[in-house]
């Protein structure tokens, strides 16, 4: 390539490295027009692609880098890495697991390939490669988010132990981690220790007031506690946040049978046969099976 060439692909490289996505496509494009061999501007290309979430484009140019790798190109793995991640963004985990074995194969030192293909193996129920993946990762540097995704996995095999252990580390690194105080929150109230449980809801919600399924919990404990006034203020809290929350507009409705308010439980329920429940499953649970023309009322709605 000619002295001029590459001055004006570095030039071009550089410009379209402070642009915004749709313009450093663009940019990229001009470069491959000079030369149409550099797997990595195929790869930029690509990235563009994938953060506009339009991923059939992203799967597109990952695939040319692929075309174009040369010796020259130390970046393979990452390019195989971006492939996988694109296919698990479309839910074909088949082709992604490929890919991030191939990646994998190529530099065992890229940490990221260890987290997303631990989430794909949890997807696939594959809950022990999940949890090796996930401890691969953690061994270059350890952190809440994936403790607490150990926990879920050591829920879902059944070791409710180990899985406290796991959320109690998460929060033992990050201790503003809500995610984490709200499992462990919940585990504890499988061992009805609701004292415990309300702590960790209560810092749940104060580290991330979006989490609904923190207001939820601790509702549940005190609705076991008969305390239906603060209950019923944290339904509400949390359906400010998501209005559409069928298992919590189906516990509000439970809430309002405990108070005797028939206009509200209709009014709830109602919410939930509109977002798709069948009425049949809602006049079958235990606290609504006495309501006088409950399926009457609810067909109404429909």
């Amino acid at each position: 390539m000619k002295y001029f060439e590459k001055k004006k692909i570095a030039k071009l490289l550089k410009k379209a490295s402070k642009q915004g996505l749709n313009s450093a496509i663009m940019t990229y494009n001009k470069v491959l027009k000079l030369n149409p061999d550099l797997p990595a501007v195929y790869n930029y290309i690509g990235l563009c692609y994938f953060e506009l979430t339009d991923y059939n484009s992203a799967e597109k140019y990952f695939k040319l880098s692929v075309e174009k790798f040369n010796d020259d190109f130390e970046s393979q793995y990452e390019v195989y890495y971006n492939l996988a991640f694109t296919y698990q963004s479309k839910q074909d985990l088949e082709k992604a697991e490929k890919y991030y074995k191939m990646s994998m194969n190529l530099n065992k030192d890229y940490k990221f390939t260890y987290k997303n293909y631990a989430y794909l193996l949890f997807q696939n129920k594959k809950y022990k490669d999940s949890l090796n993946m996930f401890e691969k990762y953690n061994s270059f540097g350890e952190e809440a988010e994936v403790y607490n995704n150990i926990g879920i996995i050591y829920e879902e095999l059944g070791d409710f132990k180990k899985a406290i252990k796991s959320y109690e580390k998460s929060i033992l690194i990050d201790d503003k981690y809500a995610l984490a105080y709200n499992n462990l929150g919940v585990l504890y109230i499988n061992e009805k220790k609701y004292d415990e449980a309300s702590k960790l809801f209560d810092n749940a919600i104060k580290y991330d007031s979006s989490l609904v399924d923190a207001y939820n919990n601790y509702a549940s404990i005190l609705v076991i506690d008969k305390k239906y006034n603060s209950a019923l203020d944290l339904y509400n809290r949390a359906l400010k946040i998501n209005p559409n929350h069928s298992i919590i507009l189906i516990n509000l409705a439970k809430l309002y049978s405990y108070l005797g308010d028939l206009n509200n439980i209709i009014i709830a329920l109602k919410k939930v046969v509109k977002l798709g429940l069948s009425v049949d499953k809602l006049i079958e649970i235990e606290e609504f099976k006495d309501i006088e023309n409950l399926e009457e009322l609810l067909r109404d709605s429909l």
